[in-house]
């Protein structure tokens, strides 16, 4: 397993109390959830904390130890909430502004523009998705002139650090890689549990989970031939594919039917509640994440912290967290046989499925959002410290 890079450092400057501003346009997913984690925790160390984030913010229920201002609807902003939002920005003077997510490039541009003329922060930058997953032509000359006004980018992969290096030509000491903590283990802990109305599938049957966005480069193709290929061979199990899809799903709902799969798969195309979480990581058998490419994802770390294994492909750093036989199983991207192989193992050897449970258990524990948060105000400081 990989060591996540972590680049050596001066001295950060004192230790005085910031004011920061953390930008996530999203009002869901887990990038708002990545987001409300690290203000909460840089709070507890004594910052003043303002997040800026979408109207309908899904974690405005929670606990919240920072201030929050809704403004953005779909990355547009509102004539009545920007005006407060632009205000808070203008009272607050944030020391350091850190913009969260990358699916609009021209977005994090445009207000970059913006804030630096009200302000004389320094800039951060958790892309999250190092790729728009949109991909338009323009993205990757967006990308560049953004990333040129960052002070210091935070990524969650080694695997991303050549991406930002060399295609978007980041200096290599302006990138550090952090391993992402548990995103959702206060929902464990204060939710109730239920599972999907729509849910049909047989629970009676071990579950495999897909969880997340739907999207081309997730492998859900592949999953669905590999399940084929355990139903040639008589495994008992369901299926279950959840989340908001961003492609066509069409195409695998007719896989579904010439495949045989009707009854032991089903896709449900909506996002989930955190209750539905709770329920569905609770009864999954394990979890599988067969990208075809990607870059990094919270499903894994969520999946650990509810004790259950990971099937992976070895992309999107998944490898760095995933230690094969340990706490899941690792498989190359787009080979459905060795997918079939991988699940089939997870099924039938009750032994190394226990191990590779408690593995996972032990792999949640790695890494906390008060480190996370150590870490990122020593990027703050390292920033602001004046230059010698």
């Amino acid at each position: 397993m990989t060591e996540h890079v972590v680049l050596a450092r001066q001295k950060p400057a004192s230790r005085h109390a910031l004011n920061i501003l953390i930008v996530v346009p999203s009002k869901v997913g887990g990038t708002v959830q990545y987001s409300h984690n690290l203000a909460n925790a840089l709070s507890d160390l004594g910052h003043r904390v303002v997040l800026a984030t979408s109207l309908d913010f899904e974690m405005a229920r929670f606990d919240r130890r920072y201030e929050t201002v809704e403004v953005f609807d779909r990355f547009r902003p509102h004539p009545g909430p920007i005006r407060k939002f632009l205000k808070k920005v203008s009272h607050l003077q944030p020391d350091i502004i850190h913009f969260q997510g990358a699916q609009r490039p021209e977005f994090y541009l445009m207000l970059q523009a913006l804030l630096a003329r009200m302000t004389s922060a320094k800039f951060i930058w958790t892309p999250q998705d190092v790729l728009s997953n949109s991909q338009k032509v323009w993205h990757v000359r967006m990308l560049r002139r953004t990333y040129a006004r960052m002070s210091h980018v935070f990524l969650n992969a080694n695997q991303n650090f050549g991406v930002v290096t060399d295609l978007f030509h980041v200096p290599a000491d302006r990138v550090e890689v952090l391993p992402i903590p548990e995103y959702l283990s206060f929902v464990r802990e204060e939710l109730d549990s239920e599972l999907p109305p729509e849910l049909t599938l047989d629970t009676d049957k071990p579950l495999v989970l897909c969880f997340g966005l739907i999207e081309e480069r997730k492998g859900v193709d592949t999953l669905l031939e590999a399940f084929s290929r355990l139903r040639k061979k008589g495994v008992s199990a369901s299926l279950l594919v959840m989340g908001s899809s961003l492609m066509d799903i069409r195409p695998l709902h007719k896989d579904i039917e010439r495949l045989g799969l009707t009854g032991d798969v089903q896709i449900i195309d909506r996002y989930a509640s955190f209750e539905e979480m709770n329920g569905l990581f609770g009864l999954a058998h394990h979890v599988v994440m067969a990208y075809h490419r990607g870059w990094n994802s919270g499903v894994l770390t969520t999946a650990f912290g509810y004790g259950k294994p990971v099937i992976a492909s070895t992309v999107g750093g998944f490898d760095e967290l995933v230690s094969d036989g340990k706490s899941g199983l690792l498989v190359p991207p787009k080979d459905p046989d060795a997918l079939a192989l991988s699940i089939e193992r997870m099924l039938s050897d009750p032994t190394a499925y226990a191990q590779m449970r408690k593995g996972a258990r032990q792999a949640s524990s790695v890494g906390s959002w008060p480190e996370l948060a150590a870490k990122t105000e020593d990027a703050y400081r390292l920033v602001l410290a004046p230059v010698a």
